[in-house]
């Protein structure tokens, strides 16, 4: 069950699930990350006119839809087009599945096939995260929303290499992405209506979506092959002041 802070960062916006601000989590030095500068969500091709005007009270400047083309078609992001947010698509994992996603062994158990998948991605999409983080480093972009379908795997490896430079430890990150199932689980019972609560719960469905211990398998990843998350940033292409700016922009 999310704790205190958890709770405190959802943000109750009508026809989404999982959108939350990340402000609240201490970074390793001590010191926190703000509230209104980076959110995250699940997709936004639902939310009703005072869900759009909720997010624009809120603040928010920037969208990044980090979505297939074919969701943003078949599912269009409400502030497509708008004139009050700048709107940024960035295909985090392309149209085309990546040939090293086929090719997982069968044989691995859940968190190794999960971290075999997104690090092929971290590794195969590399202008797309750069230019994300990229965009990220622009003051002008703050406040900003980021999100994909669920808010979970896309966003969620986005914003571990956020919190990453931010400072945050990488047991905090793993449980940013792990608390996804609370949120989520909601939607999930909606689209499996045969679904029995009796006998599952949101950490059963936590256990086949967003395990803590798949992103700190991720992170570790990142340790072996790039000495960590600041260093996987740098190796793609962002530079040391964009990395800087995002520090500064998030931590107080």
């Amino acid at each position: 069950m999310p704790d205190k802070l958890h709770l405190k960062q959802h943000l109750n916006i009508e026809g989404t699930f999982n959108t939350r601000d990340i402000g609240g989590y201490a970074t390793q030095d001590g010191r926190t990350i703000r509230f209104r500068k980076l959110i995250r969500s699940d997709s936004l091709d639902k939310i009703p006119a005072k869900s759009q005007k909720a997010l624009l009270d809120y603040g928010i400047r920037s969208i990044i839809d980090l979505r297939k083309s074919i969701e943003m078609q078949r599912t269009p992001n409400v502030f497509l087009g708008s004139d009050k947010v700048a709107y940024y698509h960035q295909n985090m994992v392309g149209d085309i599945r990546i040939r090293e996603r086929e090719s997982i062994p069968e044989s691995l158990g859940y968190v190794e096939h999960m971290r075999w998948s997104y690090s092929v991605v971290l590794d195969k999409r590399q202008s797309q995260v750069r230019d994300t983080l990229s965009t990220l480093a622009d003051p002008d972009t703050f406040p900003a929303l980021i999100h994909c379908a669920g808010g979970t795997e896309r966003t969620g490896l986005i914003t571990a290499l956020v919190l990453g430079i931010a400072g945050v430890p990488v047991e905090t990150i793993a449980e940013d992405f792990a608390i996804s199932a609370w949120f989520n689980f909601p939607r999930h019972l909606e689209r499996n209506p045969e679904i029995s609560t009796s006998n599952y719960t949101w950490k059963n469905y936590q256990e086949e979506s967003s395990r803590p211990e798949t992103m700190l398998a991720v992170l570790r990843t990142l340790d072996e092959r790039h000495s960590g998350i600041e260093g996987y940033v740098r190796n793609i292409g962002v530079s040391q002041y964009e990395i800087d700016s995002i520090r500064t922009a998030l931590v107080e």
